[in-house]
């Protein structure tokens, strides 16, 4: 049952990704959240924009499929440090943030003690640093943040543009995930 739900919650949050990675985005920009959220979030972001995967040897979708779950950890970590700034977030995404909880916990459910892999990565978020550009000062240097949305942007362009065919047959072949977390779990 926890593979089946995983997929029924994960299959309209992979789907509709690049529009999460744009919330997330303006959470960056947002000052009402606290600065420790914010650059976790640009964390996140720099990390979809760099990294070949959360997950070892996965690509195309079920690659994004990680990126999808080490937002989740992100948003959850988010919720609770601001939660009045994630409430008015809230009422803006709702197809995004609403879900949250579940998504988690199907999440957990499905990946047991595999999940610790990817709240390792999360926790290596704030530290990220691409070409260059480090997510703290994404948050703190207005033209770095200008650079944080414009390469954001870009990404969205060139590798994340997958329809709802392509994610629903990847995620047929969600069990792929579980070897390679599991290599990892403990280093």
């Amino acid at each position: 049952m926890s593979r089946e739900r995983f997929i029924e919650l994960m299959t309209p949050a992979l789907a509709r990704f690049s529009q999460d990675v744009k919330s997330v985005l303006r959470i960056v920009e947002d000052p009402n959240f606290d600065d420790e959220s914010r650059v976790a979030a640009a964390g996140s972001l720099l990390h979809v924009i760099s990294s070949t995967g959360v997950i070892p040897g996965v690509r195309g979708v079920l690659r994004h499929l990680g990126d999808v779950m080490v937002m989740r950890l992100v948003l959850d970590r988010v919720r609770e440090r601001s939660p009045d700034a994630f409430a008015k977030h809230l009422a803006e995404s709702p197809e995004m943030l609403e879900p949250l909880t579940d998504e988690l916990d199907a999440m957990r459910e499905y990946l047991g003690d595999r999940v610790s892999v990817l709240e390792k990565a999360v926790e290596k978020f704030p530290s990220l640093n691409h070409q260059g550009h480090q997510a703290a000062a994404c948050v703190e240097d207005p033209d770095l943040s200008t650079w944080l949305y414009d390469a954001v942007h870009e990404a969205l362009i060139a590798e994340i543009d997958f329809d709802d065919e392509d994610v629903v047959r990847e995620l047929k072949q969600v069990d792929r995930i579980l070897a390679p977390l599991a290599s990892r779990v403990g280093r």
